[in-house]
């Protein structure tokens, strides 16, 4: 088969929705069906513990590393490219932590313009984003469960909701497809199965037969 163009899919959601997830089984799945598939870490898991959590400055420090990913995905070779957070994400949490009074309106003003140029240097808006969604309630219990007894960081019902209500503002300023999904009432293979029914009607079109 051949590729018309590369197509990349940016992951987003509220936390614990599953998003990681879903990314690792399709980086193993999709290649026992032909596909050339990269997957591009969550540049928040890759912060130096010294930079405090929910700073200004980490949101920055992982801004630019979203960049940089963003960046390389112009140079790969693989046919289809996952996003654990990417372009969309970088510019939601400079409005989201604004928002929260994290930083002042001329700080995220700033990091969005950044944002903005990049784009237009480079293109680096995702092909789609697929929004993996979950309840408040699920989403605390999959963090609970996930904790092994020790302290919830951020995790709570107020933030969530906040985090979920923002989402729902800014995904109507997204200018490329949405593709969503609710996990709240799924298993992991019921998540799995979905997530690859929609997967395949993305990408499957834009290949054809060699």
């Amino acid at each position: 088969m051949t590729m018309r163009k590369p197509i990349i899919i940016e992951f987003t959601g509220p936390p614990n929705s599953g998003k990681s997830t879903l990314i690792s089984f399709l980086q193993e799945f999709l290649p026992t069906k032909g596909y050339i598939v990269e997957k591009k870490q969550e540049d928040a898991e890759l912060v130096p513990k010294c930079i405090p959590k929910k700073t200004w400055a980490r949101n920055v420090w992982i801004t630019h590393g979203q960049l940089q990913s963003l960046i390389e995905t112009k140079f790969s070779t693989a046919e289809v490219i996952f996003l654990d957070r990417g372009f969309y994400d970088a510019m939601f949490w400079a409005e989201f932590l604004r928002v929260q009074k994290v930083c002042s309106d001329e700080d995220s003003a700033s990091l969005l313009k950044i944002l903005e140029e990049m784009d237009k240097q480079f293109q680096l808006k995702p092909d789609y984003l697929f929004v993996v969604d979950v309840s408040t309630e699920v989403s605390l219990k999959r963090r609970y469960a996930m904790s092994n007894g020790e302290p919830i960081v951020l995790s709570t019902n107020d933030f969530i909701d906040l985090y979920k209500k923002e989402l729902e503002k800014f995904y109507k300023k997204v200018d490329k497809p949405i593709i969503r999904m609710d996990t709240s009432l799924l298993s992991i293979p019921d998540m799995e199965n979905a997530v690859l029914d929609k997967i395949m009607e993305i990408i499957e079109p834009n290949f054809l037969p060699v």
